[in-house]
């Protein structure tokens, strides 16, 4: 039998038995508490010393818990007196600990136990029961008493149970079991614990909005008021809650269940317990529209939201039957544009039919090149680009409508020519069909019949998934927040009143932001010329010239020709990667919490992403011609082949003298010394690295009021005060 590795001995200065399992010991070979206690029996250790065997496990089970380290611990109990008063958590039972001394005559004293009693203020003592126990725990051979009721208070009743009241209107059956199946099988989609078994008369459905309270408690009641040990009420208890076991976009607060999201709420209830379910829900929709002349007819087409009915071709078809539409239209061209309408879950408009006026003789018979739909009032255009051409009818053409109605040319008054202005000519063509034509880039309207282009366009809305990108060729207003994923593009000036999410703000102009930009780490703002801003978080922000930043910028990529700018209230600059050409003005820059941030100055960063771009391209024409040297290397003189791999080396070798000789024109361009400097009106913080031609300052201690240059004589940063550098 092989022999215990662990080991009962006594340890030299505590004067106390322990046990100790050295290292290495398997969990199998650790002892049983049984094991311990005969063990030190055997040691001549008396039983009514031995630590309780629920106190043996507890050590053993945190040995445990490290199998395979040395473990060590007592297994008798502490050799000195004590006496101790708990009280349970509710205040409601008092209990008492006392411990002999290993000493006979100091085992108990009874003067300290009396007095911890007295002390204690703990009301309905049964004194004589006390004082008759304590006699006899002294008489007798135990070492401790434990757990002893000293007394008991009254516990505080508890209300009656909170009830669910419903704020919402349950659907009736019918549409109940319409839906009910479509949120049951989206239930199972989630796995064996969400329930997948459902029957849709056990559920309850009902549309919610929002951020709105769906289902509410009763108000609370509360229970008949207990009494401490120390004689004190205690306050009556509430109901319990109902219990809700799981929530799905829902949340649960002290006013009830909130809706994460618009949708159906669909509620299910099994002996008391409650499960809540909130699926975003909204019908696929096709709306046919014609205009009052009824010589345009469009669809549009809205995609279906969580578990609502989807957007089909039977849909689309069934609402241009119900119009009767007469038209060309393929079910191709609404199949594509149904897929749009889902995957970017925004509207899709689509022309189904345009009628063609009648045209009496010696009226302009039109064809517009540029096409608005039913529901737009404008467009946006290029330069020089064709609007409409005409040529005038030299005898009667009869039309017709989306109706397939005919038209009358008898019948049919003489049509005009749209009016312009000089936003837009016209022009002879030289197939006989004269043309008018933009002269400016923008936005095209069509007013009380005259063709107009303005610069600039106004959008009064939020962009997201409904909007989609938006992309105009002149100057953009945009009065509304742009949400993460989508992009604002002008190729003029982008003025924009409103906050931006994760996504792409770029003007071939000026961009000015009356509120800022949380990039999440991937929005942008990027711009040729300047850019103006309230506050910048985690983005990145590049411009040709000056970057503007009212209020603060934290975590951000900020690239610059010009000045980072930063002089509001509170102008602080915290954090991220500055690479500004001609340095940066601050109120505040770093952060007491030591924020590291780095700024780049007086050099063109822009040059150094031309070199990295045009490094990157020798790189691959490096491999492209070890490639073309492996490839010739397995062909003989005479193969056809060769002479095409001679020439393309050819070319890459010229290539990439000429790459050698413009990287070092811009290596010599980037190391030219911009004149700049970081200037910091108020405090600058340790954790700030500052760089430029390779040098690098860290500011190690608090400064106030100074500005750094880049000294072209020592080739170091220095730091000076600003008073000194104004008296110069």
């Amino acid at each position: 039998m092989a022999r215990n590795p662990w080991r009962i001995e006594m340890h030299p200065r505590h004067k106390r038995w322990y046990l100790t399992v050295p290292a290495g010991t398997p969990a199998d070979r650790y002892p049983t508490v049984e094991e311990i206690r005969q063990a030190a029996l055997g040691e001549g250790i008396e039983a009514r010393m031995l630590l309780r065997e629920e106190s043996l496990q507890r050590y053993l089970d945190r040995a445990l818990e490290t199998t395979g380290e040395e473990a060590s611990f007592p297994i008798v109990i502490e050799p000195n007196f004590d006496a101790r008063i708990t009280i349970s958590p509710d205040k409601t039972a008092a209990r008492l600990y006392l411990r002999k001394a290993s000493a006979p005559a100091a085992a108990l004293d009874m003067k300290i136990i009396g007095n911890a009693i007295s002390n204690s203020r703990i009301q309905g003592l049964d004194l004589a029961r006390v004082k008759a126990d304590i006699e006899a725990f002294r008489q007798s051979a135990d070492m401790e008493l434990s757990d002893y009721l000293l007394a008991e208070g009254t516990p505080p009743g508890r209300g009656p149970d909170r009830e669910l009241v419903p704020l919402v209107e349950w659907l009736p059956e019918e549409k109940r079991d319409e839906i009910a199946p479509r949120i049951i099988a989206l239930i199972a989609a989630q796995g064996p614990a969400a329930m997948p078994k459902l029957e849709p008369s056990a559920l309850k459905i009902a549309p919610v909005e929002k951020d709105a309270i769906a289902l509410s408690f009763t108000p609370a009641e509360f229970g008949t008021p207990g009494m401490d040990v120390h004689g004190k009420e205690i306050p009556g208890l509430p109901g319990n809650d109902p219990f809700i076991q799981s929530l799905y976009g829902a949340a649960l607060g002290p006013q009830g269940v909130k809706a994460d999201k618009s949708g159906m709420l669909a509620l299910f209830e099994e002996n008391g317990v409650f499960r809540v379910w909130v699926f975003p829900y909204a019908d696929a929709r096709a709306t046919v529209t014609v205009t009052p002349d009824d010589m345009l007819a469009t669809i549009i087409l809205e995609s279906e939201e969580g578990i609502g009915l989807p957007l089909t071709l039977e849909l689309a078809r069934s609402a241009i039957e119900a119009k009767g539409i007469k038209g060309g239209i393929s079910d191709g061209e609404i199949l594509k544009a149904i897929k749009e309408a889902q995957s970017s879950k925004s509207k899709r408009e689509l022309t189904l039919a345009r009628g063609k006026p009648a045209v009496p003789a010696g009226s302009p018979d039109i064809t517009w090149t540029l096409q608005f739909s039913a529901s737009q009032t404008s467009v946006s255009v290029l330069k020089d680009q064709e609007i409409l051409s005409w040529k005038v009818a030299a005898a009667n053409q009869d039309g017709v409508n989306v109706f397939g109605a005919v038209l009358k040319a008898s019948e049919a008054a003489k049509l005009d020519l749209p009016g312009h202005d000089d936003t837009v000519r016209t022009e002879a063509g030289a197939d006989g069909r004269d043309r008018m034509i933009t002269n400016r880039p923008g936005e095209l309207t069509f007013r009380e019949g005259v063709l107009s282009v303005s610069g600039t366009r106004k959008l009064e809305r939020d962009i997201d998934e409904s909007s989609g990108d938006i992309a105009f060729p002149g100057d953009l207003e945009l009065v509304g927040n742009v949400a993460s994923g989508r992009s604002v593009r002008a190729e003029g000036s982008l003025t924009m009143k409103g906050s931006a999410g994760a996504s792409l703000l770029a003007a071939n102009g000026v961009v000015f932001i009356d509120g800022g930009i949380k990039g999440g780490g991937s929005g942008t703002v990027w711009s040729k010329q300047t850019i103006d801003l309230t506050f910048a978080e985690n983005a990145r922000i590049l411009a040709g010239y000056d970057i503007s930043i009212e209020r603060y910028c934290f975590q951000c990529v900020i690239k610059t020709n010009g000045k980072l700018l930063m002089k509001g209230n509170p102008g602080a600059l915290l954090g991220g990667s500055i690479q500004a050409s001609k340095g940066v003005e601050v109120f505040e820059l770093g952060s007491s919490k030591t924020i590291r941030t780095t700024i780049s100055f007086g050099q063109n960063y822009l040059v150094r992403d031309q070199i990295n771009v045009c490094e990157k391209e020798a790189l691959s024409i490096k491999d492209t011609v070890k490639r073309i040297d492996a490839q010739m290397a397995k062909l003989t003189n005479q193969d056809p082949r060769i002479h095409e791999l001679r020439q393309k080396k050819l070319e890459l070798l010229k290539r990439n003298d000429k790459l050698t000789l413009r990287i070092f024109t811009l290596k010599e361009q980037f190391e030219a010394h911009i004149v700049s400097s970081i200037r910091v009106e108020n405090t600058v913080w340790p954790g700030v690295v500052l760089e430029s031609h390779g040098r690098y300052y860290e500011v190690r201690e608090r400064r106030n009021h100074v500005v750094f240059i880049f000294d072209q004589a020592t080739g170091q940063i220095t730091c000076t005060p600003i008073s000194e550098v104004e008296e110069l």
